[in-house]
């Protein structure tokens, strides 16, 4: 039963494959917006205009949402499973995921949001919030988390469990643990009954932001700068193995064409290798694509600020937020063109996996695999 049920999978993921070309997040429906008071606005992808959020509304891959001082949303996702969006929060949904990656992802630019994921959910798909100062993976099923203008990231588990990674060191919270990451120190404070004032942190950052805005725009921009590089150096390593893994085609074809199967086979053989490898490196510029999301949504919100007739007057180091806002559009360009670009397959990639794929499920099919090949070719990051 159990290799049915995973040939089933198999079957089901090259499938899916086969019907997209391109790395970005399928334009599916992910749920309804079963809830809405307040002002609640929602952009889908690729898309300039914003409109209201409205109750039944269905909401999709790449979409965000953005809540106002009064606003609050709350979404059903198809599996069931619940986000409630807190007012003065933007978030986006399942943006930038690759096709052999399971999870679903939430970047969480600034504000807070409840959820309560299906543990189905967590074991067969995974599921995380990406925040500027960290990455929250859901190992369990209810959780709150915050992330303030000052880059502070605030999370506290009711029930389950969920690990956080600053990047430079990890954790792991059970339930009526809380944890908190300062954008400075990428420390993790832990406690194990937290019990946060979640609307007097949010008035704390924002006073701790217009105390000394150029200081926090400087880490922002610079983190912006060396995310950008390290995707670029990902791209680069995606391109020279494209053509490592033509030459191999190359090779085959003309072993093919003069009747040497040995080389052939050795020649095919080492084309998928390198394509398995290209496929590794397409996940890593999927999850430093969306790091970098963060990071340009953060600064987002101090251009916002910072332009504000009103709030800009408390403002103080608005200045190198606004001279910075050009640069940070620069490489915004750049990084869309690179992530396209790092994250394309061909139809012959789709089809050098499906044929992999396919050999796993006759495998499967014969009881000569006995791990899950799910999982091998979705490994951990």
């Amino acid at each position: 039963m159990k290799k049915l049920f995973f040939s089933g999978c198999l079957v089901a993921l090259v499938i899916s494959l086969a019907l997209s070309q391109v790395c970005f997040a399928k334009q599916d429906t992910l749920g309804k917006i079963t809830s809405v008071s307040g002002s609640v606005e929602i952009k889908r992808e690729k898309e300039t205009q914003w409109m209201r959020a409205e109750r039944n509304m269905p909401v999709y891959y790449g979409d965000d949402i953005k809540t106002s001082e009064d606003g609050n949303i709350t979404i059903t996702f198809l599996d069931e499973s619940l986000m409630t969006v807190q007012p003065n929060t933007h978030v986006a949904l399942n943006t930038i995921i690759s096709p052999l990656e399971k999870r679903n992802s939430v970047l969480l630019f600034f504000g807070r949001i409840w959820n309560k994921v299906r543990s189905k959910v967590v074991q067969m798909r995974g599921y995380e919030v990406q925040t500027p100062t960290a990455v929250l993976g859901v190992r369990g099923t209810e959780f709150e988390a915050a992330s303030y203008e000052d880059g502070t990231t605030l999370v506290r588990v009711a029930s389950g469990g969920v690990s956080v990674d600053s990047e430079t060191e990890s954790s792991t919270l059970s339930e009526k643990q809380g944890a908190q990451v300062s954008i400075e120190t990428k420390r993790i404070k832990t406690e194990t009954d937290f019990r946060p004032e979640w609307k007097q942190a949010e008035i704390n950052a924002r006073k701790s932001l217009f105390a000394d805005g150029r200081r926090y725009g400087v880490l922002v921009h610079s983190e912006i700068r060396q995310r950008r590089d390290n995707l670029k150096t990902l791209v680069d390593e995606v391109k020279a193995l494209t053509k490592k893994r033509e030459r191999y085609r190359a090779l085959a074809k003309e072993a093919e064409q003069r009747g040497d199967q040995v080389e052939y086979e050795f020649s095919m053989a080492k084309a998928r290798e390198t394509n398995r490898e290209i496929l590794e490196l397409n996940k890593k510029i999927a999850f430093s694509g969306r790091r970098l999301e963060c990071q340009f949504g953060l600064f987002d919100r101090y251009g916002y600020l910072a332009k504000h007739p009103e709030l800009s007057k408390e403002f103080r180091g608005k200045e190198f937020i606004l001279e910075q806002l050009d640069d940070i559009e620069m490489i915004r360009a750049e990084f869309n063109a690179m992530i396209e670009e790092g994250m394309k397959l061909s139809m012959e990639d789709m089809e050098d996996l499906m044929d992999e794929m396919k050999e796993k499920v006759d495998q499967l099919r014969k009881g000569k695999e006995k791990s899950d090949p799910f999982e091998e070719l979705n490994g951990q990051r």
